[in-house]
């Protein structure tokens, strides 16, 4: 469902998924190219939480691209020194991704922004790629190679400076931060 513009161009594709097939939604190749040298982690075990601010100085706008090992239940914290966060995730009994913004800054001025949203994931691989696009006051999520896709805007007080992951038991087998440049 439509709901508010893209930040960043997309190249659509066909892919099947099972017996169907879909429309897929990907940032395009041309993204790299304002993308700074990215950093690389490789397998990180979340139990608990894990805080990546703590090993890297996180700054928006940024890419994280993320390949965990299962699917299992995760979220992704963006948040600031506030208290306001917006957390992006995955939950496994509903088979389903979702950003929840009701905490992420100002959300009074629309009865229905501050809400929980979500998207179906339409394949049971055992693996999950993402990449998130994080701007100040947006984040695109493109899950499975596009096939499912989700943006949302967000207006926090002050901006985001902290990333950190929750789950009971899943492993980051990479995860690639990359800045993104300014095209001005």
């Amino acid at each position: 469902k439509w709901r508010n513009a893209m930040t960043v161009p997309r190249e659509l594709k066909i892919k099947h998924a099972g017996d169907d097939m879909f429309v897929t939604s990907e940032p395009v190749s041309e993204l790299n190219k304002i993308e700074s040298t990215p950093v690389e982690f490789k397998d990180i075990k979340i139990e608990k939480s894990f805080d990546f601010s703590s090993k890297i100085k996180t700054e928006l706008p940024c890419r994280l691209d993320l390949c965990f090992d299962k699917a299992n239940d995760f979220s992704i914290i963006l948040s600031n020194d506030t208290g306001e966060k917006l957390v992006i995730g995955y939950e496994k009994d509903h088979n389903q991704y979702f950003i929840d913004r009701t905490q992420s800054g100002k959300t009074d001025f629309e009865k229905d922004f501050s809400a929980k949203h979500f998207a179906p994931r339409l394949i049971n691989a055992d693996t999950i790629n993402i990449s998130l696009i994080i701007d100040v006051s947006s984040v695109e999520l493109f899950a499975d190679h596009g096939l499912s896709v989700m943006t949302e805007i967000f207006f926090p007080t002050k901006p985001y400076n902290h990333i950190s992951f929750q789950s009971d038991d899943v492993m980051i087998k990479k995860l690639k931060y990359s800045r993104l440049k300014s095209i001005w």
